[in-house]
């Protein structure tokens, strides 16, 4: 997989060997990358939604939400989370028997659910980090966990047109936070604490930084899936 990630890269450069390239060092990707990643926060849905199929992912302000965002909040119903109502009591034959995510996934795209209201429970707002309320839907943040960047694998200069990149490759421990702890356990993932990550960083000139621009990631006995890095890294000009 790395040499992949490192070819992925690598092909666009070759126009632009004589520029030069700024580096990043080992120590600076950490701090970076761990810095970072200490500040990300997941979104839990709340408000008035409708699922649709081939949709999007929805936001804070979208009412329409997607089939995966769907699964998680019914993960998150189940650990407790939160709430759905569906309007209507549409969805009052849910209680007939324990049906799966996927056949409520089928109801909801088919129109037998339609619209529901999603309201985080006291168990959930424990962890809320902000809300966000548009009319009548909105999210509420929640830190994802804590990081720790424990070794750098690969490290890589790169430049395309006139930006600096770099691609790094990492080891790194995540302590999950209750929520995702609850919903992965609830959704019977397996995500360990010692994981791995493919990184693509981009220099800010204006502000003399580097940034985390897209990320790959896999635990540390599994392969990790080129899906983000390689998207950005196309879109970059």
């Amino acid at each position: 997989m790395r040499i992949l990630f490192a070819l992925l890269l690598a092909l666009p450069l070759c126009g632009n060997a004589a520029a030069q390239q700024r580096t990043l060092t080992d120590d600076e990707a950490r701090n970076v990358i761990g810095t970072e990643w200490n500040e990300l926060v997941g979104w839990l849905l709340i408000g008035e939604r409708l699922v649709a199929s081939d949709t999007p992912q929805g936001d804070c302000k979208s009412e329409l939400i997607s089939t995966l965002q769907y699964d998680f909040l019914l993960n998150a119903e189940r650990a407790g989370l939160v709430t759905i109502r569906y309007w209507d009591n549409r969805g009052e034959f849910l209680k007939e028997k324990d049906y799966t995510n996927q056949e409520k996934i089928e109801f909801a795209v088919t129109g037998k659910l339609q619209k529901m209201t999603i309201l985080p429970t006291k168990e959930a707002q424990a962890d809320q980090v902000k809300l966000e309320v548009h009319n009548r839907t909105g999210c509420m943040s929640f830190k994802v966990g804590r990081y720790e960047i424990m070794t750098v694998t690969d490290n890589r200069s790169l430049r395309k047109g006139a930006t600096d990149l770099a691609a790094v490759s990492v080891n790194y421990r995540v302590d999950y936070g209750p929520i995702y702890r609850k919903v992965y356990t609830v959704a019977n993932v397996k995500i360990d604490n010692l994981r791995k990550a493919n990184v693509l960083l981009r220099f800010d000139p204006s502000n003399k930084r580097w940034h985390v621009v897209a990320f790959d990631a896999a635990n540390i006995g599994d392969e990790i899936k080129p899906v983000n890095v390689p998207r950005v890294f196309e879109g970059i000009r």
